[in-house]
This record gives structure tokens, sequence and C-alpha cells, in this order.
């Protein structure tokens, strides 16, 4: 090597020194920033293939390429949040697009808040589709006509949308929410977050986020250009100069930190004054308020991972769980409160090239640590894997795909989403009393942390649910006491007139509630007749204990962690079932037009060791006697979290909010009774506990 060039990778060395202090976690100040490069369409994924097979592949086996745009509980949501209460049909996808492209919230084209809600879900799942605009060439979503000039009899899923035909022409299925055409293809759409998503950003858009933060709902300035921005310092050159590849340190920086991720993964939803939500800061318009509907990064940014204090005593980012060899990289035994953990380590990145050697027209390529783009989470997709490949393409993988990558990781999305569930929470017994004595009280405390980088579980209010299946049994399996427990039950209004023997469809016993799905007219009339999704039951189940849990420390019913959208009544309100209330009352709600408030503070926090009590009275020796049941010592207390992706209620919701019953007056082909049935799977067994209580006379 000559002297010229070996100053000149000496001066790359020292440069990428420099910079690898900051790279990691660095926020670029947002507006300001543009860039200069050549115009090019965003690409589905295949176009990417031929220089990146590996990413291609893992893209190919997440839910975040491909199913969460075309789930049906996704397209779902979309609809029945387009009919809010009073009977107002939101604007749908011509106004937000509009407002989108002119930054959301702080342009002229702002003048209420239906135009921000406006198609709100798909601005974060398929925004690169949304900003084609209103280009009639281009765009795949079409205008609806809204107000008084709303035909139900128009409006489709959105997924409709993504099928072209082999000359790139835009089909649709015959039936709302049907198979595809034959011959159809996925479009651009189809693919939902690809690769152009994330590597065609080039900072956060301050002006998209509520806080002006560059933080939730696709606060992302996305550009389509030639210019893709990588993980790496000086990238080279691609052969046959296909895209460029960004030495922009600040762009660089960003795509690597977690508030990256922050652009989409927090979820502020703009709602009407007099609800009981806080007031968001925006300089351009400051009577925005907004539910918190999803708080991953801001429960990531104000965590203990957002810092050293924690085990592995470093920053530990989004990418380093869900872009990594995680949770495959080895392990890591250290001491949270009173209890030791040994737990995946995080940021453990596989050795790789970060493409196809040889597609760089100047240099050679090296090995370095690399991401995975499996994007491993906890989606239980409710779609066929024939019908996944037909949505999505012919090369989307089997949700059960046998063996394992090069790494060891497993190919099965179900195995990995398991292993990622047994990574996020432990739980303890061992404070529990030592003895007990029938006809006497005795306490179980369970001691409970999660491990996640954010709370646990997190996401959508309401979607994502874990709890304790908690059992106190003798030597005989005699069953003195459960809770955490489901009932095979009917389920008559969506057409299950018996019970069907399958437990992952119930909902746990510490509510009972049905959700009215809505009301429509025919002709279609804005006003009291559509009068929006409110409860139809509510009432509390044997084993109910939230509420006196989370705000009363009760030691009583099950304990479960999630985020929930709640109805708070004050005095003299109607609960909306024909009662006037006397005072403050407080209830779940499966709608966010009947929500005044969100709770997200029922979840459990990370690496915050947090025991829950179990008052349990054994009965006594005479009721013994009287079931002629003689109990045989030590009693055995069993603890196990379960998890649930969607609570069956919220799902049968949606199916009735989709049907001819709901507020459209048709259905929409996307979800029905037996979906779930073939489909919905609790993940069960993801940490346990035992203890063994001495039995006295």
């Amino acid at each position: 090597m000559n002297k010229r060039v070996t100053v000149f990778f000496f001066g790359l060395l020292l440069l990428t020194a420099f910079h690898s202090a900051s790279i990691v976690g660095q926020r670029p100040v947002g507006n300001p920033i543009t860039i200069s490069a050549k115009s090019q369409p965003f690409q589905r994924p295949e176009a990417c293939l031929p220089c990146h097979q590996r990413q291609y592949d893992e893209l190919r086996s997440s839910v975040k390429s491909g199913y969460r745009n075309v789930s049906p509980l996704f397209n779902a949501l979309e609809l029945a949040g387009n009919f809010l209460s009073g009977g107002l049909l939101r604007p749908v996808y011509e106004d937000s697009i509009k407002a989108i492209n002119s930054n959301m919230v702080s342009t002229e084209s702002y003048t209420d808040l239906n135009q921000v809600r406006a198609a709100f879900c798909i601005g974060c799942h398929n925004p690169h589709v949304v900003l084609l605009g209103d280009d009639p060439n281009t765009r795949e979503i079409p205008e609806i006509e809204t107000g008084l000039d709303f035909r139900p009899d128009l409006i489709r899923p959105l997924r409709d949308y993504h099928f072209v035909d082999e000359n790139g022409q835009q089909v649709l299925p015959d039936d709302p929410g049907g198979l595809p055409p034959p011959g159809a293809r996925p479009s651009l759409g189809a693919a939902g977050i690809s690769c152009d998503v994330c590597h065609n950003v080039i900072a956060p858009d301050l002006d998209r986020s509520f806080r002006r933060d560059g933080l939730a709902n696709m606060s992302l300035k996305l550009l389509a250009t030639m210019s893709k921005v990588g993980s790496f310092l000086f990238p080279v050159s691609v052969k046959d100069d296909f895209h460029t590849s960004s030495w922009d340190l600040d762009r660089i920086a960003y795509l690597r930190s977690g508030d990256f991720c922050g652009g989409c993964h927090d979820v502020r939803v703009p709602v009407n004054s007099g609800s009981l939500t806080h007031q968001e800061d925006n300089l351009n318009n400051p009577a925005i308020t907004s539910y918190r509907l999803e708080n991953l990064n801001t429960e990531w940014e104000t965590g203990p991972y957002n810092s050293t204090e924690n085990p592995f005593g470093k920053v530990v980012r989004c990418q380093d769980c869900h872009m990594s060899t995680y949770p495959y990289g080895g392990e890591t035994t250290y001491q949270v409160g009173d209890m030791t953990i040994t737990s995946p380590t995080p940021g453990v990145f596989p050795l790789n090239f970060a493409a196809r050697p040889g597609v760089s027209s100047d240099y050679p390529l090296q090995k370095r640590p690399v991401a995975t783009h499996y994007f491993t989470g906890v989606d239980v997709p409710l779609l066929s894997d024939r019908e996944m490949q037909q949505r999505v393409g012919e090369d989307y993988p089997r949700a059960d795909e046998p063996g394992v990558d090069e790494y060891g990781i497993p190919k099965s999305l179900a195995q990995r989403r398991e292993d990622l569930l047994k990574a996020a929470v432990r739980i303890s017994l061992d404070e529990t009393d030592l003895a007990a004595r029938p006809g006497e009280d005795f306490t179980v405390r369970l001691t409970a942390v999660a491990l996640t980088g954010h709370r646990f579980p997190s996401g959508f209010s309401q979607e994502r649910t874990a709890y304790v299946h908690l059992t106190v049994k003798d030597q005989n399996d005699f069953l003195l006491f459960q809770s955490g427990y489901v009932v095979d039950k009917p389920h008559p209004e969506t057409g299950e007139l018996e019970p069907d023997g399958n437990l992952d469809d119930e909902d746990l016993e510490h509510a009972h509630v049905v959700v009215d799905p809505g009301q429509f007219s025919t002709p279609y009339q804005p006003g009291p007749a559509n009068n929006g999704h409110t409860n139809q039951v509510f009432e509390l189940g044997p084993d109910n204990g939230p509420e006196a849990r989370v705000f009363a420390g009760e030691p009583l019913g099950v304990v479960l962690w999630r985020n929930e959208l709640a109805r708070i009544f004050m005095p003299g309100e109607s609960n909306g079932r024909g009662t006037i209330l006397t005072q403050p009352h407080f209830e779940e709600t499966f709608s966010a037009a009947f929500a005044n408030s969100v709770d997200n503070y029922r979840s459990l926090a990370p690496l915050r060791p947090t025991t829950y009590r179990y008052l349990i009275k054994l009965p006594s020796q005479d009721e013994l006697d009287l079931l002629g049941v003689e109990l045989e010592g030590p009693l055995r207390v069993h603890a196990q979290v379960n998890f649930l992706h969607f609570p069956p209620l919220f799902i049968r919701f949606l199916i009735r909010t989709t049907s001819a019953e709901g507020p459209g007056g048709r259905s929409f082909g996307l979800i029905h009774e037996g979906l779930m049935d073939d489909l919905l799977v609790n993940v069960e067994n993801i940490a346990a506990a035992q203890f063994t209580v001495e039995l006295l006379p």
C-alpha cells in the first residue's frame, strides 16, 4: 500500500474514532436539513434484493413488512375509526394527504381536528403511499367524499387498494375485503414498511409532531431520492449507481438512534377539548390535546435503558433488541432488588457483509457488525400463510418456517415471538407465607419485574395484555384457589351460539364487556342514528381486580398488565346504558370515540420489582368434610405469566363494527369468528414460579 493510501485510511480511522461516541443516540435539529439528490420513486423490497438478499429474507419473515398493512385487525380499526360519536364521518384520505404533505398540524390546510384524524393509522403503516399525494397516476388510496354526500357502499378496507395487474394498473377485489382478483400482484403499498421507508429518511420532522419534538405519528422527513442512508460511516459506492450511500454523519446517527424509532412508536391521537387528556405544546397550534394511545418511545426515553443505570451499563437502544441477535446472543446474570436475573444480552450484532460482495465499484466490502431485519415483536398474524402470500407475495415464508439462519436465529416467526416474550419478564413467589391452616387466611406474594426497554406490555392501548394465572393446590391436585382464568362461553353477538372448546378466544373473568358497534341509517344521514361505539354491557367479573389493585392496592383479583382506553363518568352523567350516575365511575372501553382518557400505567415498569398480594382464605375443616375432601400438604402455589396479543372482546367489537350490523351498514369482509378460532393464539407460560406452603393442622 502506498503512502498516500495509507494516510487516507489512517484519516478514516481517526474520523471513525472521533465520531464513534456520538454516532448512537444523536438527533439532528430537524426541519432545516435538506438533501440534494436525484429523485427516485419509492421501491418495493424486491428492488433491493439483488444486493441485499440477507436483509430481504429477514424482512420478509417479519410482520413489519407486509402483514401489518394487510392485517384484518389494522384494516378494521381504520374503518371503525372513521365513524365518530354524533354521526360524523371523519374526512378520509383526501384531507389527510393534503395535511400530511403540508406538515400535518402546522399549515393553513389544517382547519379542524378531523383533518389530523383522517386516515390517521395509515400515516405510520404506509407513509410513502400516503405521500404519493393527489397524482392519480401514482396514488393508491382514492378520494372518498364525506359528510352529507358520503356513501357507505363506496368505502373499502385500505388493503383492497394494494393490488396491481401485470401492467402495473390497480385492480380491486370483487367484494370489499375479498381475496385478490385472478392474476393480481402486490402493489407498492402491500409491502408496508419496507426498505425505502427507513433508508430514505433524512431527519425528524418537527412540524408533524404535536410537541415539535420530532416524535410520534410518523414525524419523519421522508424523501424519495437515490440517496439512501445506512448505519455505517464512510459507505462505499454502489455498482451501476442504482442508489448512492449517504455520508451525512447526522443522518447516519439519526438512523442508529432510538429517536428514529420514536418517530412512529409514540402515537398521540388528537381529540376535541373537554375530554380527560393533556395538552401537547405546539408553537403553531397550542390548542391541540391528545391521548397517548401508544407510549413506547416515551417509556424508553424516561426509563433505565436510555441511560447507563441498567444491568448492562450502557444505553440500550430499540435496535439493540429488535435488530440484533437478541434473544439468541448470549446471557447476562445480574441483580434486580432481591431477584437474581439471567436474561439475554442485548446489542450483540452478527458479523457479516452489509451487502453481497462485489456490489461496490471501488473498494472490496469488509465484514462488520450488521443489523438483522427480523424486527421481532409480539404480533400474532390473523391471516393464513396462503392468504399472506396472495396479498404480500409468493415468497412470504410460513409463520412456522422450519430451521435457523446462519446465526442460529429461528426462521419461524412464531418461535421468535415466543422467545422474545420469554425474555420480557421474571416473577418470584419467595415472599409468600410459609404456612397455612384450614379456615384461615394466608398471603401469596408475587414479585414481578419487566426486563423490556419500555413498559411491559406496551403498544396500542388494549392490544397487548399480560396476566398472571395463579393456582393453589394440594398434593392431590385439589384446586383451592385460582386467578387469571378463562371460561369457555358462547358468543351469540358474533354467531357463536355454543361453547366451542377453544379457550384462546375467551376473555379473562375480571370484567364482562360487550361493545356496541354503532348504528346506521339508510340512506346514510349524519346524526343521532349513527351514534358511535359505546359499552352495551360492562360488569365486573368474579376474578375482578384491576381497579382495586391499581388504585387501592387491594390483595384481590387478577394481576393484569396492559394500557387501557377508559371512560370516566362524573356524577350526573349517563353511562350510555340508561343509568344516571350518582358518583364518579371508571370503566374500560374499546372505542376511542367513547373513551375520554387513556391509562398508560397499568403495565409493568422495567427493572422496577413490583409485589402483588393475594389474600387467600382456605376452606374450614367443616367445609372440607362436607365436600368429602382431605387435604394433603404441603400446598403447591404455581404462578405463570400468559400473553394475549389482542383481547377477544376487542376483536368481536371489530367484527361487529365492520359487519352489516355496524355503522357502515355493510360487511367489509375482514374478520369473523372462525378466523379467531383458527389463528388467535395466546402465548402461555412466558415466565413461571413455584412455592410450597406448609399445611398446618
